[in-house]
């Protein structure tokens, strides 16, 4: 039976109900934010998306006791019609649902540990590409200066079985070159990607991968770590190969020189390649074995997400029975 008067409102096992109701799904909603904003995930955030949430909460709470006031006037015989219950109603209904829905990302992402799986990631990723820019520019200096001496010393020495080594080792140093070249300059697609901004796109309405740019990155360090470990074995062979060779007696007074100068900083870089590409192997295991983290994590929480279903068109029964009280 539809509500006439005040009192009908008040006695209404349905109206009863539905305050009942959207009284429980508030607190329950103001809870769960005040949860999450006491959690350490919030520390990635923004301070946009903190803000707006924070906003999000107290607008509710807000709405919520705008309305109880509102209602209480009608309880108690204040009220001359339904339009400020109505218009708090309305608001209330509003707020409620604009936090539910901020609430399902927000706490899903609590849940997930996304945040902070993606501030590991990117950390990660920033260490390794700070080490790789300063090993790899030294070696790269290393190598080109090398490269000048295997070239030098060929010019030198001129028996058949050392040009043969020589050109191996010039080989294998050119080979080299390209993955310390790549490496002292590597992720610069990086430099612009901070945490809350991957939070943000994680929290958007986007269904592409917040973390795209990091995934990317992380794949240079395969390819990087591969490349290196390529070159290390080459650089290794050629440096064994160069070391163990002899010269002819008729050229150990005018070569002896600039050989054991080739031997040794020949063996020296390629011990140094070889400490790199062993470096470059254990940073590859552990920002997979991250990003694996950060994506299941990313995963979990768009699973949750996916599960809010809004509750604002049931809300809507109450508002019939108010506006049935003129």
């Amino acid at each position: 039976m539809a509500a006439k008067t005040a009192q009908d409102l008040v006695n209404s096992p349905l109206v009863q109900k539905y305050i009942e109701t959207i009284e429980k799904d508030a607190l329950a909603g103001l809870k769960t934010a005040k949860t999450v904003l006491a959690s350490s995930s919030v520390k990635y955030y923004s301070s946009t998306t903190l803000s707006t949430y924070k906003a999000d909460y107290t607008r509710l709470d807000k709405c919520q006791g705008d309305f109880n006031a509102a209602w209480n006037k009608v309880v108690f015989g204040k009220a001359k019609d339904s339009k400020d219950l109505i218009k708090t109603y309305s608001k209330y209904v509003l707020a409620l649902t604009v936090l539910e829905e901020a609430n399902s990302k927000h706490e899903a992402m609590m849940t997930a540990g996304f945040a902070a799986l993606a501030a590991t990631l990117l950390s990660l990723l920033a260490d390794w590409i700070k080490e790789m820019h300063k090993r790899c520019k030294a070696l790269e200096k290393e190598l080109t200066a090398l490269h000048k001496l295997l070239k030098k010393a060929k010019n030198e020495v001129t028996e058949a079985k050392w040009q043969t080594g020589l050109n191996v080792a010039v080989t294998a140093v050119s080979f080299c070159l390209g993955p310390v070249s790549w490496g002292a300059r590597i992720g610069v697609a990086l430099g612009g990607v901070v945490v809350h901004s991957v939070i943000d796109g994680a929290l958007g309405p986007s269904s592409g991968s917040p973390l795209g740019t990091a995934n990317t990155v992380a794949g240079e360090s395969v390819d990087l770590a591969d490349k290196l470990s390529k070159g290390s074995r080459k650089l290794t062979g050629a440096a064994s190969a160069v070391i163990s060779l002899k010269m002819d007696t008729d050229e150990i007074g005018q070569a002896e020189k600039i050989v054991k100068e080739v031997r040794k900083r020949l063996n020296a870089v390629a011990t140094e390649y070889d400490r790199l590409a062993r470096a470059t192997a254990t940073w590859k295991t552990d920002i997979a074995k991250v990003e694996k983290q950060a994506d299941a994590a990313l995963s979990a929480y768009r699973s949750q997400v996916k599960k809010y279903k809004s509750h604002e068109k049931e809300r809507q029964g109450l508002l019939k029975e108010f506006k049935q009280w003129k």
